[in-house]
């Protein structure tokens, strides 16, 4: 095998290195790819098992099957205290419900402005000489204000440390996958690294293999050009 022979076939095998390095990589973001699929999968699943479970509450929650009683009875519970939260963060916030299209409309207007519908009549207050009902009503009022900020407080809190919870777990989930991903793309790079490092010593020594070939065969061509030249010196003499 001649010098250039050698050489070519050493290129060939860095172009293949560089091709198998290329694939890996590859390799590497279809598995991303497929992870984030198989990811968005779960997460659909998910919210396909929370409306399940809604509409299976509204299905039966009038004839709850046995074994579910508790669940269900929960649920209930959960939802009057959400539509009673949501009564006294009105009454901070000084507005009422249209009784024809919901919309939160100031206790001050007549007509809802988004529809146009008579709002009730505001209640009317106590006469001026019931001074003890007056203030027994302003007490009241007072309480319910105090209640209903503490319970919107509460209520806030708990959604604030929901929000962070979710945000730490999607952090963390991005962390690992971040990670995995990293640590995959250095054990590839890693290895390729190491075989290119392989091959090109392999290549070396068959080059120099090679040239130490080349070189020992001229040699023994010139001394047997030099014996070939004594012995013909040596005749004409």
């Amino acid at each position: 095998m001649d010098f250039n022979e050698l050489t070519q076939k050493f290129t060939s095998k860095v172009k293949q290195l560089g091709k198998d390095t290329a694939e890996e990589v590859q390799k590497l973001n279809k598995i991303r790819q497929l992870n984030g699929k198989a990811n968005d999968a779960k997460k659909q699943i998910e919210n396909i098992y929370s409306e399940i479970g809604k509409k299976f509450y509204e299905l039966h929650k009038d004839s709850v099957p046995e074994g579910f009683e508790e669940l269900v009875q929960t649920i209930s519970d959960k939802l009057v205290e959400i539509e009673q939260l949501k009564e006294q963060v009105r009454e901070v916030k000084g507005v009422v419900l249209c009784p024809s299209c919901n919309t939160e409309v100031s206790t001050d207007e007549r007509f809802c402005p988004n529809c146009g519908g008579k709002m009730p009549e505001p209640v009317e207050e106590a006469d001026a000489e019931d001074e003890s009902a007056v203030v027994v009503d302003a007490e009241d009022v007072t309480e319910k204000v105090e209640e209903a900020a503490e319970n919107a407080k509460e209520a806030a809190e708990d959604i604030a440390g929901d929000v962070k919870d979710m945000a730490k777990e999607a952090v963390d989930d991005l962390k690992d996958a971040a990670a995995e991903t990293a640590e995959d793309a250095k054990e590839a790079v890693a290895d390729t690294a190491e075989e290119l490092v392989d091959g090109a010593k392999e290549k070396a020594e068959e080059l120099a293999d090679g040239a130490k070939e080349i070189a020992g065969n001229a040699a023994d061509e010139l001394r047997e050009a030099a014996e070939d030249l004594k012995e013909d010196v040596e005749k004409l003499f």
